[in-house]
């Protein structure tokens, strides 16, 4: 390896390292989350899988629905989904809290630019998704390892609110 390509990779491995960083001071400080202690996705895969995500949504059959933002109707929707996907509680499914009630305009924020996940069990996510719900300016997605199961939440400029899911197990 070259220096030159050495040094982007230890830019970029800096840069990232720096984004968990702030995700984990930023839930923390503005939401009382902790996720000091999760594990991340490896980034590349986290990178990618984000990637998928979005091209599934346009592309397969997948179940949405939007509503107008209403703080009463999100948390009925949360409720919704979590309940829709009760069988799989327990499996371990990568959420992305990144950009869900952070979203500042000339932000510096590191994770707005970097799809950052963390691993967690789906009912753990649902605490975590409940206390952010009520900030929620920018898409909020929970999927499955095997990309069996996931969702979308969004919220667009005019307030309304998307709800896109797919379960394929």
């Amino acid at each position: 390896m070259n220096l030159g390509n050495r040094l982007e990779k230890l830019l970029r491995e800096n840069k990232i390292r720096l984004a968990k960083k702030q995700l984990i001071d930023d839930l923390m400080k503005y939401h009382e989350i902790d996720i000091s202690e999760k594990e991340f996705v490896d980034f590349e895969l986290s990178k990618e899988e984000h990637k998928k995500v979005y091209e599934r949504i346009r592309t397969d059959n997948i179940k949405s629905f939007t509503f107008p933002y209403d703080e009463e109707k999100v948390k009925a929707k949360i409720n919704f989904i979590f309940d829709y996907y009760k069988k799989y509680e327990d499996k371990t499914v990568m959420f992305y809290p990144s950009a869900f009630g952070f979203y500042f305009k000339n932000s510096n924020q590191l994770y707005l630019e970097n799809p950052i996940a963390i691993s967690i069990p789906l009912a753990e996510c649902k605490q975590i998704v409940m206390k952010l719900m009520l900030e929620m300016h920018d898409d909020l997605i929970v999927t499955s390892k095997e990309f069996n199961f996931g969702f979308v939440f969004s919220e667009d400029e005019y307030s309304y609110v998307s709800l896109e899911y797919w379960d394929n197990c």
